[in-house]
């Protein structure tokens, strides 16, 4: 039971950040957390955090489609930078040597294994 309301406790937390980010798009808001660095992700940030998230929620060497990741970021209450968030996203996870595509033209990546 404890684990029960823990969960929907860190979900409620991830969906009041999502709202107070979104509300400082909007301009609702101050867009003060959006300044700070840490939520706007781009370049090697966007990386390391779309590994963390990855591995947390499917574990190496698990192929996941790029939507469905870049779901899985926004989902935790992640801002991507860049016109085209989704753009930025595949781009960058592209370019980064931790992962590797699932054949060709399936959209499926994973994060490599350790050898």
């Amino acid at each position: 039971m404890k684990a029960i309301v823990q969960d929907l406790a860190d979900h409620l937390a991830r969906d009041e950040l999502t709202l107070r980010n979104i509300n400082s798009v909007l301009g609702k808001d101050p867009q003060m957390q959006l300044e700070d660095g840490d939520l706007l992700l781009r370049g090697r940030r966007l990386e390391e955090v779309a590994l963390q998230v990855l591995a947390q929620e499917r574990g190496e060497g698990v192929e996941v489609h790029y939507q469905e990741w870049f779901e899985l970021l926004r989902s935790q209450g992640h801002l991507i930078a860049g016109k085209e968030p989704l753009n930025t996203f595949l781009t960058q996870i592209n370019r980064s040597q931790a992962v590797e595509r699932v054949g060709r033209r399936t959209g499926r990546y994973k994060i490599k294994t350790a050898a």
